[in-house]
């Protein structure tokens, strides 16, 4: 009779760490890696200070460097998210992308000169590098056509 005791609670304690171990496992593979972690607090302290032409430049790297990572990674979506907020505070992103949607409600597409002409008080350099931050998430397609770069807003929610 002791024996089965002991048995039992012996079972039940490897059961209760056995599952504790697994539970410390799934949430480690959950969080975001050191590196991508420096990597967002650096954008963010860059950002504090009004760098925002560099935090673009610095996502538009995470973007690239995210389509290496396997479609069901559990690391990426967590970065998305993340450099979504920083972009979410960047002044000139908003405002393109704003003029983008606007832009499109009423016809398909926009062309790109069109649109770099009707924002003259932003620099070239930088509603570019905001139109390829908002393609890498989703929100925007450009195409070539005769001679010219269309965008085309798309207006379902980011990934």
């Amino acid at each position: 009779m002791h024996t089965l005791i002991f048995t039992c609670l012996g079972l039940l304690a490897l059961a209760i760490i056995c599952w504790q171990a697994w539970r410390e496992r799934v949430t480690e593979k959950q969080r975001i890696p050191p590196d991508w972690e420096a990597s967002l607090v650096r954008m963010s302290n860059e950002q504090m200070h009004g760098r925002h032409r560099e935090v673009r430049e610095s996502v538009l790297q995470a973007c690239q460097r995210l389509e290496c990572y396997p479609a069901r990674s559990r690391v990426a979506p967590h970065v998305r998210v993340r450099l979504a907020v920083l972009l979410a505070r960047d002044p000139v992103y908003t405002e393109v992308v704003r003029a983008i949607r606007t832009a499109c409600a009423a016809e398909p597409a926009v062309s790109e000169m069109a649109l770099c002409v009707g924002m003259r008080q932003y620099l070239l350099e930088d509603i570019r590098q905001c139109m390829a931050i908002a393609e890498h998430f989703g929100q925007i397609r450009r195409q070539a056509q005769a001679g010219d770069s269309l965008v085309i807003a798309s207006f379902h929610p980011t990934t």
